[in-house]
């Protein structure tokens, strides 16, 4: 199978850039100077061995490891946090930034920092790839496998104008890789001729990426571009194109075949009514175009008109060998010192051998007179106490110029000095590292472009877990309780189902926040801790006061805020929790002394209606009584030749 004209082309096009971009960083010395710098870095900081040198001492006090781990840790001591936020909606807002989480912690984005962190302290450029990868288990909706990042050495990728600091404005980005001959053909497209694919010799500038023989590895170059605003990769080795261009998103094409085929459909039949429904799937289409290369980079230090950066060992490097070269002097001045030489003359030792054997003795058999010497010790001449000096002053001094010092790599500063004194010594210290931090933080921005774009076009239904907002834990926490369940067994997350065309039109800003901490908060934690609990201080707050005492104090002082205010939060659920209950309780019982009190007047009421007729009762007998008495007054009356009375007397009560 015979390779096209036009796929010629672009395979000699490809190498021929690829040649020239390792011409332009041959030029600008970054292919000589930073295995330099990784080989200082690593420990390997002498020559090679000669003749004259073999018994130079070759000691390596690698302070520059030290300072580069420091840093490191430094701009690393306070977490980010990746916030997509997007306006007037919090909803796009919550889920889309709570599944960026769950994904990066997926991704081991940290480790990933750490490393990147490393090549750019030591060769002054660190290069984020995000890709695809098909392989990654599980599903993720539409496509198999799941996002994934590989952190590029900054010499194996190559940009069309290395004098753009923005690689998204690059016309195209290539890198390259040594892969196995037959993976390769595994990769290529079906119309190529795979016997063009062959085993060729590396070359690299690093040491240790030397190849043992007997290895079947080509050199495969992966190039980027954009057409028609879409991003393209292509890959090709040196004889031949092994995968035409395909764009970063697949239904693109797709979705262009289907508008291709409408606009077809409307030109022939012209009973179709033109309507705005093609421009919209012009836009639609735009919406779903991966426009953002997936390599991000970053600098250490900020190059003049370059996309290369610029490392901490590069200026280290002078006096990491100074010292190094002292302090071997002074180890050699002792080695040729240890056993001093000897200056014997002819015939004084008489076929004796010098052991150099503590306590031996030897016989000076010189002929002549007895005070005349024929075995006699040369003494060298002992280091200046200035130069057993130097290596110290000098390494002090280093630390001072690249912001080292003792306050910031955490060595004791005093033994008089409390924990907090130091920890606000090493948190002052570190502010003239703030601006590797905030570059740092700008990459993490840039990252958040192109992870968008792949959260959009990639995941769908894809399984996730997020955590609770307080609010949410508070209101599970009642329901528990209104069920009589356990509120500790509230979870604090749940699980939720991302799908990313949900959000394809909505443009999210890229927010980064760092997480609360110093960099050396575990003191300072320990000791506001001793001082709200241990000592008993926290007693003295309620909760509004211990709410307002945490949101006034810094972060930097009170790197457990969050954590602080979960405990306060959940405090006063369960101290509204317990005020319900008790509510309830006096509920019951004002309901249950109510229904007392209505007894109680039911009986009163009885009684009364008794009362009333025992009144009337005694009030009718009392009447009887009295007409009785009249009855009989006037029938004595009548006896006696009275006149009768006729009188009634009606007893009123």
């Amino acid at each position: 199978m015979s390779q096209s004209k036009e796929q010629l082309k672009i395979v000699n096009q490809i190498w021929e850039d690829y040649q020239n971009a390792k011409a332009y960083q041959t030029s600008v010395e970054l292919r000589t100077n930073v295995p330099i710098y990784v080989d200082f870095y690593e420990g390997r900081q002498w020559p090679r061995v000669t003749k004259l040198t073999e018994h130079m001492p070759r000691p390596v006090f690698n302070f520059i490891e030290m300072i580069i781990n420091h840093k490191k840790a430094n701009v690393l001591g306070s977490k980010v946090a990746l916030n997509f936020v997007a306006p007037n909606d919090k909803t796009a807002t919550r889920v889309f930034s709570d599944f960026a989480r769950y994904q990066m912690k997926e991704m081991r984005m940290e480790d990933l920092d750490a490393r990147a962190l490393i090549d750019g302290a030591v060769k002054g450029t660190y290069i984020y790839y995000f890709y695809w990868d098909e392989k990654a288990p599980g599903r993720r909706g539409n496509f198999e496998g799941g996002l994934r990042c590989q952190i590029l050495d900054p010499l194996n990728v190559y940009f069309a104008n290395p004098k753009e600091p923005d690689e998204q404005k690059q016309k195209w980005i290539m890198w390259e890789d040594r892969l196995e001959v037959n993976a390769v053909k595994d990769m290529a497209d079906k119309s190529i001729d795979k016997t063009l694919i062959e085993k060729d010799g590396l070359e690299t500038p690093y040491n240790s990426e030397r190849e043992q023989d007997g290895t079947d590895l080509c050199t495969v170059i992966t190039r980027l571009f954009r057409k028609d605003g879409e991003v393209h990769y292509e890959r090709a080795v040196k004889n031949t194109v092994i995968n035409k261009p395909i764009p970063l998103n697949p239904k693109l094409v797709e979705k262009l075949e289907e508008l291709k085929k409408k606009k077809e459909m409307e030109k022939e039949d012209n009973s179709i009514t033109p309507t705005h429904d093609t421009e919209l799937e012009e836009e639609d289409i735009d919406a779903i175009k991966f426009s953002y290369y997936p390599i991000v980079v970053g600098s250490w230090k900020i190059k003049d008109k370059s996309i290369y950066g610029r490392g901490e060992v590069e200026t280290l490097i002078p006096n990491q060998k100074a010292v190094n070269f002292e302090i071997a002097m002074q180890l050699l001045n002792h080695q040729e010192l240890g056993w001093g030489k000897l200056l014997v003359k002819p015939n004084a030792l008489n076929g004796q051998e010098i052991t150099n054997t503590p306590g031996e003795v030897i016989v000076d058999h010189t002929p002549g007179a007895n005070n005349w010497w024929g075995i006699k010790k040369l003494e060298g001449e002992n280091f200046a106490g200035a130069a057993l000096d130097f290596p110290a002053k000098l390494l002090d001094l280093t630390r001072t110029v690249t912001n080292s010092s003792e306050v910031l790599t955490g060595d004791m500063i005093s033994k008089d000095l409390s924990g907090k004194a130091i920890a606000y010594l090493q948190e002052e210290g570190g502010r003239s590292t703030g601006d590797l931090q905030k570059a740092f933080w700008r990459v993490k921005e840039k990252q958040g472009l192109v992870l968008a774009q792949f959260y959009k076009l990639y995941y769908e239904d894809k399984d996730y877990d997020f955590a609770l907002t307080e609010d949410e834990i508070g209101d599970l926490e009642e329901q528990y309780r209104q069920n009589g369940l356990k509120i500790d067994e509230v979870p604090t997350t749940k699980s939720g189902k991302f799908t990313g065309q949900d959000y394809l039109n909505i443009p999210f800003d890229i927010v980064v926040e760092a997480g609360p901490g110093s960099r050396y908060s575990e003191i300072m934690t320990v000791d506001m801790l001793n001082t709200l609990f241990i000592n008993g201080n926290i007693q003295n707050f309620t909760s509004e006061q211990l709410e307002q005492y945490v949101t006034l104090m810094p972060d930097s002082i009170m790197p457990f805020k969050n954590e602080l205010r979960a405990i306060i939060k959940k405090q006063q659920r369960s101290e509204l929790g317990q005020l319900k209950v008790l509510v309830e309780q006096l509920q019951a019982q004002l309901t249950q002394l109510t229904q007392q009190n209505q007894e109680y007047e039911k009986v009163v009421n009885k009684l009364g209606s008794e009362l009333k007729k025992s009144d009337n009762m005694i009030t009718s007998l009392q009447n009887e009584y009295s007409n009785k008495i009249n009855q009989v007054n006037d029938y004595l009356l009548a006896q006696s030749g009275q006149a009768p009375t006729n009188k009634k007397q009606t007893i009123q009560r």
